[in-house]
């Protein structure tokens, strides 16, 4: 064999088992977050504002930041678009970490969160955009970085939606990938993409009860649909609001639980926990522990003002507070 090939063997076995351990955060429709408050939101008449902030948003971004925020190296990948893409790719480089993708005509979505001190029922209310339209030319392009990426990192983490044009294998070619590469996939999706995500069987799903009860059709309780889940895939990680965590793996299901007080917003929860998820997983952590460490990041979610983030001090205080107990 030639000296030069023998080299590239050896690089990559070196840097994907010995060194890299970071992770690629996958996010295809990122966002402007945008918090609005209001005293009370009336329909139908002119709504002004008490306070307004901006977050850079979409599921793989929360997911990125927190990671980051874990002290796990982290890359993210988007298809980024006008205006809203450069501000939220330089919202990500304030935070180091770096994004990588495509530039797309458009503008990358805006998603509103409202906030009501007066009125508990409008209160959380969210308006989502749609984001741009990817060409087939984008997404060939997208995919060819990703490949790129996979080569050096342990796993990646596809998050949220997709841009509203894109077809159904987007997962049979991230798998594809992730099967060349030796990299795990890792999906959190709803809907009929989360249909199209069980069909490649990840090797690690995020779903909450209600994604649970609409997918299987079957109205139980969470432990059982954990049980069916894991047909699909390796580890399952269900939740179930203020009830909290069930972590299935193997023969395994825990039931974790973080009692929060003084909630800010729910909002990037279920991102922050499955980046505790994937941070304790490739820290090789025993299944408690990753149960614990997961349920914690979305728990200081909830009460940090900055919409789908997390501080690494909040999730060490919250991890003693966690319960973790066996339920099979």
């Amino acid at each position: 064999m030639a000296i030069p090939a023998l080299r590239n063997i050896i690089s990559k076995l070196i840097t994907k088992e010995n060194v890299n351990k970071s992770l690629l955060a996958i996010c295809p429709n990122p966002s402007v977050d945008k918090v609005l408050h209001l005293k009370r939101l009336q329909t139908g008449k002119v709504n002004r504002c008490i306070d307004e902030k901006f977050y850079p948003g979409g599921k793989g971004v929360h997911v990125g930041l927190a990671l980051k925020e874990l002290q796990t190296d982290t890359k993210i990948a988007g298809f980024w678009s006008g205006p809203t893409g450069d501000w939220i790719q330089t919202k990500c480089s304030s935070y180091n970490v770096p994004s990588v993708g495509v530039h797309v005509e458009g503008w990358n979505r805006t998603c509103l969160t409202i906030l009501t001190s007066e009125n508990n029922k409008t209160d959380n209310t969210e308006i989502l955009e749609i984001g741009p339209r990817i060409s087939n030319q984008s997404l060939n392009d997208f995919f060819k970085v990703i490949e790129k990426e996979t080569v050096e990192v342990k796993a990646m983490c596809v998050s949220g939606s997709w841009p509203k044009n894109c077809p159904k294998d987007v997962y049979q070619r991230l798998s594809s990938i992730c099967e060349r590469n030796n990299t795990d996939l890792w999906i959190d999706a709803s809907g009929k993409r989360l249909q199209q995500a069980l069909d490649v069987k990840p090797f690690g799903i995020h779903i909450n009860k209600k994604e649970a009860k609409d997918l299987l059709g079957t109205d139980t309780n969470p432990v059982e649909y954990t049980e069916k889940l894991l047909t699909y895939c390796n580890v399952v990680a269900l939740t179930d609001g203020a009830n909290g965590l069930f972590l299935g793996y193997q023969d395994s299901i825990l039931h974790a639980v973080c009692k929060v007080q003084d909630i800010v917003s729910t909002v990037g929860s279920g991102d922050c926990l499955t980046a505790g998820l994937l941070h304790a997983w490739y820290k090789e952590k025993e299944l408690s522990t990753i149960a614990k460490t997961a349920t914690a990041c979305g728990a200081a979610n909830c009460i940090n003002p900055d919409l789908g983030m997390l501080q690494l001090s909040d999730v060490i205080e919250f991890e003693k507070k966690t319960t973790v107990e066996s339920v099979r």
